[in-house]
């Protein structure tokens, strides 16, 4: 190398977003949103669907905070999508939608205050997205409802330290597939287990609004109470639960004489199935237990054994053991999909010095991942080169968004130059 020769001609690196944004704006995404979220003052600016299409293409070019919104519209000047906000703007829109924090005085000990934020309204426009990008239907009828809480670390201002010595929020996330449908941010000091009744109460009444059916509904140990097995008997056909305290059925375990042995992932565990009514209740559940000998061979005084006990507790009568372990066991994609949000919608990265905001930026980040689900069936049921349903946003960006690009006018046509021999086309919808 031996000069270096600069060019004013408005190229960008980002060419493949001219596509993207091109087909979200032919299918209404845009009015959509604004729908959904309301229409700022006439005075303003950019719109909330403004500022949501921005956090998208932020991601899909790889920015990680806010304050990268004003790299990226440098580098995508004068292209197909020009709305492009500051972060003063974001701050400002989640500002507008953010409600009030919930505070209440933990019954164990009165030094704790719990704290949880949600917005309903937000929830609700989540799945109204999903349904609008045709990724859930009203016709179909076995979805699939995961529920988990993730710790998000941050140093924000009034985060608390959590159970696992992390301060940040503790936020919980209800997901069909990868789409999120329904999330509520707690603080760090709140455990899973608080208030999730009510939690997903609402989650329900909002897909049962949009004729959303459930079939499963699969969640750790957290949602072992009996509000919560009481709500999903009600709402779903199945569900599946996963207990780790068997000190109420640990005796019943130890008296099991027949165990069978499977396969799962490649190892041999021994498995039986028992029927069991939890909370001293009425009501018959099925648990497909698990056993595994302790590496001290330590007696448990209560089932006279040296194994330690693990289970799903379901009211899936049909199916064998091996097939309610692998079911409940796929269930590991949910917390994918938490990792997803958390690093490629950049969740690990909140923008603002307060829990409620920053709950704001959580929905409208969720909505930029339901997005890029949607954009991702469109590339690939048009051909595009290298493409496949199960690429992250940095592959996306890789194979398809990083091509330079430039608009020239010629006979009254806005025309784009692609510059590079793979084939770039107007996406289909």
């Amino acid at each position: 190398m031996d000069k270096v020769k600069h060019s004013t001609k408005n190229i960008t690196p980002f060419g493949g977003l001219n596509f993207i944004y091109d087909a979200i704006a032919r299918f209404g995404i845009g009015a959509f949103l604004d729908k959904e979220l309301g229409c700022r003052s006439i005075y303003a600016q950019y719109s909330r669907s403004d500022v949501v299409l921005s956090l998208l293409g932020n991601c899909l070019c790889q920015g990680e905070y806010i304050s990268d919104l004003k790299s990226f519209k440098n580098k995508f000047s004068e292209q197909s999508f020009t709305k492009i906000p500051s972060a003063d703007t974001v701050e400002y829109v989640c500002d507008e939608l953010k409600t009030v924090t919930i505070s209440e005085q933990s019954e164990q000990d009165e030094k704790i205050i719990h704290q949880i934020n949600y917005n309903n309204s937000l929830n609700k426009s989540l799945v109204a997205l999903g349904i609008k990008t045709k990724q859930l239907q009203s016709d179909v009828a076995n979805y699939t409802l995961d529920f988990d809480n993730v710790i998000v670390a941050t140093e924000k201002q009034d985060a608390k330290m959590s159970y696992k010595m992390i301060k940040g929020y503790h936020p919980n996330f209800a997901f069909i597939g990868r789409l999120p449908v329904h999330i509520e941010n707690h603080n760090g000091n709140t455990p899973a287990k608080y208030a999730q009744a009510e939690t997903l109460k609402r989650c329900f009444d909002n897909l049962d609004s949009h004729q959303i059916k459930i079939e499963h509904f699969r969640a750790d140990s957290a949602s072992y109470q009996k509000e919560v097995i009481d709500l999903v008997s009600e709402k779903t056909s199945n569900f599946y639960i996963r207990i780790t305290d068997f000190a109420g059925i640990r005796k019943r375990c130890g008296e099991i004489e027949s165990w069978e042995v499977i396969e799962i992932n490649y190892h041999k565990k021994s498995v039986a199935s028992i029927l069991y009514k939890p909370f001293k209740g009425e009501k018959e559940y099925r648990i497909v237990v698990t056993r595994e000998e302790k590496k001290d061979k330590q007696i448990d005084i209560e089932s006279q054994t040296a194994y330690d006990y693990y289970g799903i507790m379901t009211s899936n009568l049909i199916q064998s053991n091996q097939e309610i372990i692998e079911f409940y066991n796929q269930r590991g994609d949910s917390e994918n999909s938490n990792r997803y949000l958390l690093n490629d919608f950049n969740l690990h990265h909140l923008p603002f010095p307060d829990m409620d905001k920053n709950t704001v930026y959580m929905y409208l980040m969720a909505m930029c991942s339901i997005l890029f689900d949607w954009i991702k069936i469109i590339l690939v049921n048009n051909k595009a080169e290298n493409i496949t349903l199960k690429m992250r946003v940095k592959a996306i960006c890789f194979h398809y968004v990083s091509v330079a690009t430039n608009f020239v006018n010629h006979a009254r046509q806005k025309i784009i130059q692609v510059f590079s021999s793979e084939q770039y086309q107007i996406l289909k919808i």
